[in-house]
């Protein structure tokens, strides 16, 4: 009799073991392919609102985003480049959205973005488009899922040097990246010829 019941205890005690042991939560390891995030803007009539909240961008069309700094002369000429493309027709914003992301909040102020890209005046090298400012502890969602991820936006979009600039597709899949620091026209058209081979 006594060595049933020491059978049947040791089975149970397996069986419990099992059901007892802590619980591990999922630690994502890799960066979403299907990119999102809200972060805050310049808050400027342009920017449409204090809060820039990519997904719903991406809803009516792609993005164009570059990455800038107040005091990174290639920003400034690709700035300029993006803006004169728009006014001469390359871009068409019908088809594409562009945003300007600053890349460096721990080190440069909004003012100091507000100086050098929000006031369209001959100091400034206007951006008539959204400027979003993440900051460090503004998180990476998942586009799919809509879950905040454990990544800054910046590692999310592969932690880019300024200037930068990237093809956001309707999916939130990174489509397209540039390859110069200075604006260079043929990029521009790369870019579109990406933008419209997703709208066919």
């Amino acid at each position: 009799m006594q060595p049933k019941l020491l059978t049947i205890l040791l089975c149970l005690t397996i069986v419990v073991c099992g059901c007892t042991a802590p619980i591990q939560e999922s630690i994502q390891t890799d960066v979403p392919l299907q990119l999102s995030f809200t972060a805050d803007t310049l808050d400027r009539s342009e920017d449409g609102g204090s809060l820039f909240d990519l997904k719903e961008e991406l809803d009516s069309k792609p993005v164009l985003m570059l990455w800038i700094a107040a005091g990174c002369s290639g920003c400034h000429d690709w700035t300029d480049m993006l803006r004169e493309s728009i006014n001469n027709g390359s871009i068409n914003t019908s088809s594409v959205s562009i945003i300007s992301m600053h890349r460096w909040s721990e080190v440069e102020s909004p003012a100091a973005v507000m100086k050098a890209f929000g006031n369209d005046d001959n100091d400034s090298y206007y951006t008539p488009w959204p400027i979003i400012l993440p900051d460090e502890s503004s998180r990476l969602t998942d586009f799919e899922t809509g879950e905040t991820t454990r990544f800054s936006i910046v590692e999310g979009f592969g932690n880019p040097v300024t200037p930068t600039v990237q093809l956001i597709g309707q999916d939130g899949i990174k489509m397209w990246q540039s390859k110069s620091y200075w604006a260079n026209y043929t990029m521009v058209q790369e870019a579109m010829d990406v933008v419209n081979k997703i709208a066919s």
